[in-house]
């Protein structure tokens, strides 16, 4: 037990009647990276916010260096030297980053007033003990996902934290971010801090990880050495099923329907030009490309957000003006942003209203909106889709991720929408979501629905799609067939090395 420096023991935590965690056993050795793992909704975020204070569990106990402790809120966990990270970050964009790295114990002048010069000294210190150089006097709000990021460890580093809980911290970097975090935890762990890792990227796990501890259901299923396991295996814990489930290759390709959409030369100065490609009824076109390649810029100006400068688009071979999504939304086009949280859902609203949103008007009687056909057409969405929810009227932002986006795609289902915008649809949800998602869109487009899906994840698109569009830096560049094509024909493209144009775009 020397070795060991948090034990969990027995943790049980229910909302609303949902067993978020099932008496949950396991112990983390001291200076090691472990990695949490679990579908979404398996409780390794409950776990974790547990462990830093942000929550409190129902029962059991939490051991650090062989001591029972009683975390009632994230002020005590930082004293105890836990800190967190969380997936959405919780720094205060109108504070520059020296007041978020020292919120709450800023360095004060005898008379109570805040030393600006040595806030500003130690928080400098801080980031340069992580090999960081970042502007101390810079307002929180200007900085890149990855560089707030910096500034939470940052804190952690302040408050001399020697377990740091990361939860999904690569889910909105790009692979160069990705990999600079990745040689900071490296430093910090050769610090003999204590990193646990919460992530649905299995690759990353076995990149970093010393142990990986997995959870189903909110039941422990399992602990393991990396070095003694393999993908499969891990797999197999997190949803029961192997490997070779994941990705399901759409079964029956349709093949030259009739064109649905068509787009030609769309321009925004400085983001994207020429933009031309067409949809066909029944058709899922993948949208692949780098950071980079303006893919979500593209696509969210489709919608009118804002509106190109130039080009023309065509719906069912009529030319259509869209200056707004509102435009998007009144000619059948439905769009699940990038941003899944900031931009698709209105977390304070509940998942019932969350759904209801495009299509209220249908759900009229007279000048009100009927409660009881909104009730309906929520009951029969979230049969159809399987989303998990206690209740149609729980707040949205606390089901998980995967249960989000199908949410969102419920909204569109419900407005009856002829084309579907996914912009990386799958990001930040596991695996058996991921599996659920992809399952969803095979059957949307088999029955007529045309999707165009954004995605950064080579594989499912060579999956499910039946045509790729490739773009970089702002322009289609090629166009490749999924059935006869692999992940290093479409990088290759992608980095602009071999650009193959193809008159059927």
């Amino acid at each position: 037990m020397d070795n060991i420096i948090l034990d969990f023991r027995e943790i049980s935590k229910s909302f609303t009647g949902v067993r978020a965690l099932d008496n949950v056993s396991f112990a983390v050795k001291r200076g090691e990276v472990h990695s949490i793992m679990g579908e979404n909704g398996a409780g390794k975020s409950t776990l974790m916010k547990i462990a830093a204070g942000l929550l409190l569990q129902d029962s059991g106990q939490i051991y650090l260096n062989e001591q029972n402790i009683h975390i009632k809120n994230a002020h005590q966990a930082l004293k105890l030297g836990i800190a967190m990270v969380p997936q959405e970050l919780n720094l205060v964009p109108e504070m520059t980053v020296a007041e978020n790295i020292l919120l709450g114990i800023e360095p004060r002048h005898i008379l109570g007033i805040v030393d600006r010069k040595e806030l500003h000294r130690k928080a400098s210190e801080a980031l340069a003990s992580l090999g960081m150089t970042v502007n101390t006097q810079q307002m929180i709000k200007k900085l890149s996902i990855a560089e707030q990021q910096i500034i939470q460890i940052a804190r952690a580093i302040v408050f001399r934290c020697n377990i740091l809980i990361m939860d999904e911290p690569t889910a909105s970097l790009s692979e160069r971010e990705k990999r600079a975090l990745f040689e900071l935890l490296r430093r910090l762990n050769q610090r003999r801090t204590t990193i646990l890792y919460i992530t649905h990227r299995i690759k990353e796990v076995f990149e970093i990880s010393d142990r990986i501890t997995v959870l189903r259901d909110g039941k422990l299923t399992g602990t393991r050495v990396c070095s003694e396991t393999n993908e499969d295996e891990i797999i197999r814990l997190m949803v029961g099923r192997p490997l070779r489930e994941f990705l399901r290759r759409r079964e029956q390709r349709k093949r030259g329907g009739e064109v649905v959409l068509e787009v030609h030369g769309l321009t925004r100065k400085n983001l994207f030009k020429d933009i031309s490609f067409s949809l066909n009824r029944g058709e899922i076109l993948g949208i692949a490309g780098l950071v980079g390649a303006r893919r979500t810029e593209t696509f969210n100006s489709l919608i009118g957000f804002p509106p190109p400068e130039k080009g023309e688009v065509f719906i069912e071979g009529r030319p259509v003006s869209i200056k707004s999504p509102l435009d998007a939304v009144r000619l059948g086009i439905g769009y699940l942003p990038e941003e899944r949280r900031q931009h698709g859902i209105f977390p304070i609203m509940s998942v019932l209203h969350n759904m209801s949103i495009p299509f209220l008007k249908r759900l009229q009687c007279g000048t009100v909106i009927s409660r009881k056909k909104e009730e309906l057409a929520g009951t029969n969405l979230s049969q159809q889709l399987h989303i998990q929810t206690p209740s149609l009227n729980k707040q949205i932002a606390y089901l998980s991720g995967g249960n989000q986006q199908k949410v969102i795609l419920a909204r569109w289902l419900g407005s009856r929408s002829k084309i579907l915008i996914m912009d990386e649809p799958t990001r930040g949800i596991d695996v058996g979501a991921k599996v659920e998602i992809h399952t969803l869109i095979c059957n949307l487009a088999d029955k007529g629905e045309s999707i165009i899906m954004i995605s950064s994840e080579i594989q499912e698109l060579l999956a499910i799609t039946d045509k790729i569009l490739v773009m970089h830096e702002g322009s289609i560049v090629g166009s490749v067939d999924p059935e006869s094509s692999t992940e290093e024909d479409i990088l290759r493209i992608a980095m602009g090395e071999d650009q193959w144009k193809n008159e059927s775009i």
